[in-house]
């Protein structure tokens, strides 16, 4: 049975199913007829406890502002839709798989029994300002959005509270144009705040300005697991809780503009999980400048295989509290286009690395300095940062005068480290003591990297000075047999380990000039004497046989014939002399040829 008609002007309108409207909704149906605004709250408080007092003239029925999204009631609506301020919605207002043009938009409305829009596609819908309930008994979310479609959906301002599993709002699955949820206020005491999973967004998402959302949801507070925006996450200044799972789950993320976590962003969490999750997540850029994580029961940030096309910011006062035996901030095996910037970074890591960026890669700049801090603590051997596999494209920059364990041990653990130039802003020998004291063991290629580093900047004296620091690195920590030892130390005696050969050819001149001294005391003492000639009684070597013999005993090569002329007696003096002979020949044999094993690189460097 068709209802009576009304006219509106020149409109023709329906009333619902037959049912006669009310006044209140006979104005609203007026209203859209004519394109305006009905505001039934005027000048008075729009508050919830205001909301809660309204009496029938604020009264709604949901039925009512679903025949007029549907078409029904106003036969040509006006574009500007349907516009209502401070109305009490009498009923769970359910638009699914519905299909309407018209533009749906509630101002400081309470929806005390919530909103379906499953399946519905609808131009645009507005919720600013309104508070939104679970209906009573339900175990729905209180705005229960899956697959909808629609070019706007805001719910800025809003106050949405539930106590189910489903979510207090699930856009699982649902497409939209721009999704605005500035200054809105969730919470649940169950489940998540926000399901997305699988949301596409072809412009931006807004949290920001004031946006609160809490749970207790192991899923997350805020889920936007394989979610795709077209351009910016702005959760600027927003403040995310969770106490047995991450503030922000968004694992395979994808956002084409900016991600933005500043302006006093912060986030809070008990979870093994991490407060904020973006393993496998691509995004345009990061900016967590100035945000304050913090985690009591494992990682604030884990960002495992993460993808950023520019830059990845966690500078400005960025606070990072976790306890976590893995990173407290972790990056692992990520990429980053741009640069990584961290100063000014202060993180904590009662069980933990502060940082990992183990395989991290980095097309251009790692900046670790300007004030940035990271402290690690725990029983079990870790260090405070991990760069091990971490490649940077352009320089880096790591000051560690501010990071420390609460026990001793390593800090740093860098194998695998790549870089560009020289890195600072430390000096050469601070980053030797670095690899030598702050690493837990030894490893070849960090001396390596260096030495190669400030040999393409033409210092190759420091070069050789980081080459020589890892031999010595090398015998005290490499595990070395004792036999290898006792190589190792004769050869970086000799030889300043190959790359200082000078050394022996210094202790072949210094056992030269023993042969020397030895010749002319000894022959002083009766030591020698000159070669007895067939009835004639010996006598004493003159000073430059002397001298003669002295070069003959310590540079075997060189014959100055004084031996022929002057020999070892038979006295004390002359024996002690032949002895030191042997023993000399001995060691100019052996400092000749290691000059020459050095001077032509036989000896391995390395």
């Amino acid at each position: 049975m068709m209802g009576a008609m009304t006219s509106v002007g020149a409109q023709r309108v329906r009333d619902a199913n037959g049912a006669t409207p009310t006044a209140v909704e006979q104005r609203l149906i007026e209203s859209v007829a004519r394109g305006e605004v009905l505001d039934l709250a005027g000048d008075g408080p729009v508050d919830e406890e205001a909301m809660r007092s309204w009496g029938d003239d604020h009264a709604i029925s949901a039925s009512v502002i679903r025949e007029l999204v549907r078409g029904r009631l106003v036969s040509e609506p006006d574009p500007h839709g349907l516009r209502l301020r401070g109305a009490r919605i009498v009923g769970r207002l359910d638009l699914e798989n519905v299909t309407g043009d018209l533009a749906l938009e509630l101002r400081d409305c309470l929806l005390p029994d919530g909103v379906t829009l499953r399946n519905a596609r609808l131009s645009a819908v507005a919720l600013t300002g309104c508070r939104i309930e679970q209906a009573p008994g339900s175990t729905d979310a209180a705005l229960e959005a899956t697959r909808c479609a629609a070019w706007a959906l805001s719910l800025d301002w809003s106050t949405v509270s539930a106590d189910t599993v489903a979510a207090t709002i699930r856009l699982a699955a649902a497409r939209v144009g721009t999704l605005d949820c500035r200054g809105a206020r969730w919470e649940n005491s169950t489940g998540p705040a926000l399901d997305a999973d699988g949301l596409t967004v072809d412009q931006s998402v807004f949290l920001n300005d004031g946006f609160t959302a809490t749970s207790a949801s192991a899923r997350g507070t805020i889920r936007l697991l394989g979610a795709h925006i077209g351009g910016q996450l702005n959760c600027g200044g927003a403040r995310l809780e969770n106490t047995v799972g991450p503030a922000l789950n968004a694992d395979n993320l994808r956002a084409d503009q900016d991600v933005l976590l500043w302006n006093g962003f912060s986030a809070s969490s008990a979870s093994e999980q991490g407060t904020i999750r973006l393993i496998g997540a691509h995004l345009g850029s990061l900016s967590a400048r100035g945000a304050r994580l913090s985690n009591t029961a494992g990682p604030v940030l884990d960002a495992d295989g993460l993808t950023v096309d520019r830059d990845l910011a966690l500078d400005g006062g960025f606070t990072a509290r976790s306890a976590s035996g893995w990173g407290g901030v972790s990056l692992a095996g990520a990429r980053i286009g741009g640069l990584l910037a961290c100063g000014g970074a202060h993180m904590e890591n009662t069980l933990g690395p502060a940082l990992d960026l183990n395989g991290l890669r980095v097309d251009q700049d790692v900046l670790l300095d300007d004030g940035f801090s990271a402290t690690s603590g725990g029983d079990e051997v870790v260090v405070v940062l991990v760069l091990a596999g971490t490649r940077v494209g352009g320089a880096l920059r790591l000051d560690i005068d501010r990071v420390a364990r609460t026990a001793p041990g390593p800090l740093v653990e860098v194998e695998g480290l790549t870089y560009s130039g020289q890195p600072r802003p430390a000096s050469l020998r601070r980053w030797l003591t670095l690899l030598r004291e702050d690493t837990p063991r030894y490893s070849a290629q960090p001396y390596q990297q260096l030495a190669a580093a400030y040999r393409a900047a033409g210092h190759d004296r420091d070069a050789r000075t980081i080459l020589i620091a890892q031999r010595r690195d090398q015998l005290h920590r490499a595990g070395l047999s004792a036999t290898e030892r006792a190589w190792g130390r004769l050869i970086g005696i000799t030889l300043g380990y190959g790359y200082q050969p000078w050394r022996a050819l210094l202790l072949l001149l210094a056992t030269l000039a023993v042969a020397v001294a030895l010749s002319v005391v000894g022959g002083h003492h009766g030591g020698l004497a000159q070669k007895a000639v067939a009835g004639e009684a010996a006598t004493a070597c003159t000073s430059i046989d002397r001298i003669g013999v002295g070069l003959d005993l310590g540079a075997p090569l060189l014959k100055t014939g004084a031996r022929d002329r002057c020999q070892p007696t038979d006295t004390v003096a002359g024996q002690t002399l032949t002895i030191a002979g042997w023993i000399l020949q001995l060691l100019t044999w052996c400092f000749a040829t290691l000059f020459i094993a050095g001077f032509t690189s036989a000896v391995r460097k390395t």
